[in-house]
């Protein structure tokens, strides 16, 4: 009797110890795969910036932020993401500061995507801090908040 409980309790053991690596490795796995970072692109004098996002080494995404009308294209104080690459994640960006809430979003669309402009008027030389986030379900990657101006 002694002998089978030793046994069994070896048994448990080492399906624990199985499933317990296996989880690991699954979570590292999902980790490599997806290895993001953030790089802004210098403020223009107008106070205009951008932020790419790049999942392991690729480029996938972009935050604009344009801080004046552009003749025939995008409004002013306003900004829009774009979402590049077709490989399952989003991208997102949220406006922490001066008014915290404002975001654009590719969320429910396929690459490649741009979002609307999300615009509201500032007075000029507000300072923005915009966060650019690549997300897939539940999981998301967050660029710092990079500042630029209205």
């Amino acid at each position: 009797m002694n002998k089978r409980l030793t046994r069994r309790a070896g048994t448990l053991l080492a399906t624990s110890a199985l499933l317990f690596g296996t989880s690991v490795m699954l979570g590292a796995t999902e980790a490599a795969a997806a290895q993001w970072t953030f790089k802004k692109a210098s403020v223009s004098s107008n106070g205009s910036f951008s932020i790419g996002a790049y999942n392991n080494g690729t480029y996938a995404g972009a935050m604009t932020w344009n801080a004046d009308p552009v003749t025939g294209g995008a409004p002013g104080d306003s900004f829009q993401v774009v979402d590049r690459l077709s490989d399952g994640w989003g991208m997102e960006a949220h406006m922490t500061s001066p008014v915290s809430g404002r975001t654009a979003t590719t969320r429910g669309h396929t690459a490649v995507y741009y979002s609307p402009w999300n615009t509201k008027d500032l007075t000029e030389g507000t300072s923005v801090y915009i966060q650019l986030c690549a997300f897939k379900g539940s999981s998301e990657r967050c660029s710092v908040a990079y500042s630029g101006h209205a």
